[in-house]
Formats: C-alpha cells, sequence, structure tokens
C-alpha cells in the first residue's frame, strides 16, 4: 500500500498554472457532524455550496477549525475527498496533512490526501518535526516529501497547534523556489514579516494568505492575496469586501468594515467553533449542527444574534 501511495501523481495543477488563482478568501472550513457524533457529509455539501456562493476563491478543508486532530486519517480523507467533488472543479480546494512522523510516512500520508483530487496537499510546519528541530531537519523532510510524490503540488500552514512554528524568511523563500508550493496559510499576524514573505516568493507560484482579519486590508496592500481564517468560514464575502475596498483604495472603508469583522471574531473566539457553525445556521439553515469534537462549547444563541446583528 505505502508503495502505491508514494507512487501516486494525479493531482490537479490549477493553483500552480493559473497566475490568478490563489487570490481572495480562503475559508478554513469547519467539520459538521451528526447528532450521532459522525461527520454529517450532506451537509458538507451544503456548507460547501453555501461558502462558495458567497464567493471564496478557494476552500480548505481539514485544518484545525475542521477539527482536524480530532479526526481519524479515513474521516479527514472523506472530507476531502467530498469537498473537491462537491466543488466540481468551481473552485481549487486544499486540505492538511496532519499527522506527524518520519519523513516516508509523511510522504505516504501525503500522497493518500493527493488522491482524493485535492489541489494542494499542505504541509503543517509543526508537525514536521518536533518544536526543539532546527530548519534543517524540517528542509530535509520536505525534500523527501517532494521527491516522492513529484507531481503534487503542495501548501504550507503555520498551524500554531501542537506548537506555534514561525518558518524564517530564508526557508520561506527555499521552499517557494522549488516551484512545487502554491499555497502558505501564514500566521505570523506581523505586516513586516509579511512583506518580507511577499517579497521573496515574487516569480513564484506560491500565494501567502493571511491567517488574521485585523490586518487583512493592510496586509492586501503588500502584496498578500487574501485570507484564510475564522470569521471567512462564516463571512467570507464580507471578507472578500475588504479585499476588494483595499484593492480599489478605499482604506478607510475597509478598515472600518474589518473592524467589524475583528468585532465578531472575537466574540465568538470563547466558544468556537460551536459559535461559528451557529452562525452558518443562522445564514444559511443546512443543518450545521454546533456539536464538536474540539473545544466542545454551549453557545448562547441570543447572544450571537447580538454579536452579528449589524453584518445582516
Amino acid at each position: 500500500m505505502a508503495e502505491k501511495a508514494l507512487t501516486h501523481s494525479s493531482i490537479r495543477s490549477s493553483l500552480l498554472t493559473d497566475p490568478d488563482s490563489g487570490y481572495g478568501v480562503w475559508p478554513v472550513m469547519l467539520t459538521p457532524f451528526t447528532d450521532a457524533g459522525d461527520v454529517d457529509l450532506a451537509v458538507l455539501d451544503r456548507y460547501t455550496d453555501a461558502l462558495i456562493g458567497w464567493g471564496s476563491a478557494g476552500l480548505f478543508p481539514v485544518a484545525l477549525s475542521g477539527e482536524m486532530y480530532e479526526l481519524d486519517e479515513p474521516e479527514r480523507l472523506a472530507i476531502a475527498a467530498r469537498v473537491v467533488a462537491r466543488a466540481d472543479g468551481r473552485v481549487p480546494v486544499v486540505a492538511a496533512v496532519s499527522d506527524s512522523g518520519t519523513a516516508e510516512q509523511i510522504a505516504v500520508s501525503a500522497s493518500l490526501l493527493a488522491a482524493t483530487g485535492v489541489d494542494a496537499v499542505v504541509l503543517i510546519a509543526s508537525r514536521l518535526v518536533p518544536q526543539e528541530a532546527d530548519e534543517q531537519q524540517l528542509l530535509a523532510i520536505v525534500a523527501h516529501v517532494l521527491a516522492a510524490i513529484p507531481h503534487v503540488t503542495f501548501g504550507l500552514y503555520e498551524c500554531p497547534l501542537p506548537y506555534h512554528r514561525l518558518l524564517s524568511t530564508e526557508t520561506v523563500q527555499e521552499l517557494a523556489a522549488t516551484g512545487r508550493f502554491a499555497f502558505f496559510k501564514e500566521t505570523s499576524h506581523d505586516l513586516a514579516r509579511m512583506s518580507e514573505r511577499v517579497r521573496v516568493t515574487e516569480g513564484t507560484p506560491m500565494r501567502i494568505l493571511n491567517a488574521g482579519i485585523e490586518n487583512l486590508a493592510e496586509s492586501v496592500g503588500i502584496g498578500v492575496a487574501g485570507l484564510s481564517g475564522w470569521i471567512a468560514n462564516v463571512y467570507p464575502d464580507l471578507a472578500l469586501r475588504v479585499i476588494e475596498l483595499a484593492r480599489s483604495g478605499q482604506l478607510d472603508a475597509a478598515i472600518a468594515l474589518q473592524d467589524e469583522l475583528v468585532r465578531v471574531e472575537h466574540g465568538m473566539a470563547p466558544t468556537y467553533p460551536a459559535s461559528a457553525k451557529h452562525l452558518v445556521q443562522m445564514r444559511t439553515p443546512i443543518g450545521f449542527r454546533t456539536d464538536s469534537r474540539w473545544r466542545p462549547s454551549a453557545i448562547d444563541p441570543a447572544e450571537l444574534r447580538a454579536l452579528t446583528g449589524a453584518l445582516s
């Protein structure tokens, strides 16, 4: 099985070949569950449609907001495959390899994920190597994975769990120069660092996505491709509006809307992701329950309704 996985190469590469792909809003998709606790694929279909209808540039299932660490591998693969099938080429889809292990084990997991048809397999910085490891060890593992599955497009994700590893500018530049990386969810929340990352990836397929809504408008001005963060799971259309306003020079209007989205995101944070699931259900009644495996929380519907009243 491992040998077959390592030779798999049938993955689409639109993120590498289309210079306009990657720009906009990429929700880190929430995972719906049934009342029995199973992944609800029917609701996932409807959620995929809703996010695309709200203007998402791409979709990122199997990420931290999707409770990837609480899902087993068959569930993660099923979610990725289902979103790819439902999106049906309307937008690109990426998904993350959330298991750690040897370089060989990570390559096998990446190949299995590639077989679902995602446009890019996302490698998580804090899962490639332990916290005490240096970046040369990380680069060696990435080199092995890229060599093992040579026709796969990749992404990067500085997931803050299990620990927060921010990649150096030099490492970002080296990985971008391979031409194999098309997507980078960066989590520094630092405009100066983002600017450096944009600079060193210029001329490569890598697109830098800001994880934070709090400085999205400003980051667009320095060349960041868009947003992949919490608020995008519920309001990708409004996050896209921030980007459009910023790119058209209407920075004051962009920041005013951005500040409102920051307020909502902060308000839903204590009970996230249950709060976000409820807000999705408020926007479009697709049967999204608030059940979560990661940080399960009781939510106050009236409080959430009041929180988001200005966005209605």
